[in-house]
């Protein structure tokens, strides 16, 4: 039996160094006869990476239907679950919903699966072959969200409550790579001196049995027009600064 992980294009890089391929590698491989899945009769294992959508996995399957190759050829998809959305990421486009099948796992423990778009934001401009750190921030970040307004705010107030984060704390032990990964978060509640929510949020990126980092995020949530207050005042004291530190005119010098 030969196995590959198979990603999205957007980690060919990661592909040339590991037993991986792309979508489109894939797809190449199936349609030329002469290619590694023309020859030979040993199966071939197709298990999915990161960055690999429904519709790839559709014309991966159309193409070893069309070769006639469907007895040798097993995919496995990965279950990673349903993926939080915008209420829960504060995000709006879906290639940037990073946490997938969240579900509690213990007493103020939650855990997760990475999921990881082809065009994914932060990857569209990235060159190296592992995911950059920025991707573990901001899943850390949506995992923080996702945790506090599915299992805590959203139940505990009749009034929608904006999450405003106070701190990030980060820690990398090894590089992450786009294939399976779990998340755990670990979260402390409390109230600050205003008596609003507060939340301490640890949580752990692992891979291939590794641990790749940690992130601790605390964060406070509060109703909309406490938020709005407090941005309105913010805006007008940066303009405020910003026109009082202005530069004189040339002529007035």
């Amino acid at each position: 039996m030969t196995a590959f992980v198979v990603v999205g294009d957007r980690f060919a890089l990661f592909a040339g160094h590991a037993p991986a391929l792309t979508v489109s590698r894939v797809i190449d491989e199936l349609g030329n006869g002469d290619g590694w899945f023309g020859k030979g009769s040993d199966p071939v294992v197709l298990a999915e990476g990161q960055g690999v959508t429904e519709e790839d996995w559709g014309r991966i399957r159309g193409e070893i239907a069309r070769r006639d190759l469907a007895d040798r050829f097993e995919i496995r998809q990965s279950p990673r679950g349903p993926l939080s959305g915008t209420e829960e990421t504060h995000k709006h486009r879906e290639e940037n919903f990073l946490i997938a099948g969240l579900e509690k796992a213990g007493d103020h423990e939650f855990e997760a699966s990475l999921r990881l778009h082809n065009d994914q934001e932060l990857q569209l401009d990235h060159p190296g072959v592992h995911v950059q750190g920025m991707v573990i921030l901001e899943a850390a970040r949506q995992m923080y969200i996702a945790v506090c307004e599915r299992y805590y705010t959203v139940s505990r107030s009749a009034e929608r409550q904006i999450h405003v984060l106070d701190r990030m704390e980060s820690s990398f032990r090894n590089f992450l790579y786009p294939v399976e990964t779990r998340i755990r978060s670990a979260v402390v509640v409390g109230t600050n001196a205003y008596d609003l929510p507060t939340f301490d949020v640890r949580t752990e990126f692992r891979q291939a049995g590794l641990h790749i980092a940690v992130v601790r995020t605390t964060g406070t949530a509060m109703s909309r027009p406490v938020l709005d207050r407090k941005e309105a005042r913010g805006a007008e004291r940066a303009v405020r600064h910003t026109l009082r530190n202005l530069p004189l005119p040339a002529r007035a010098q």
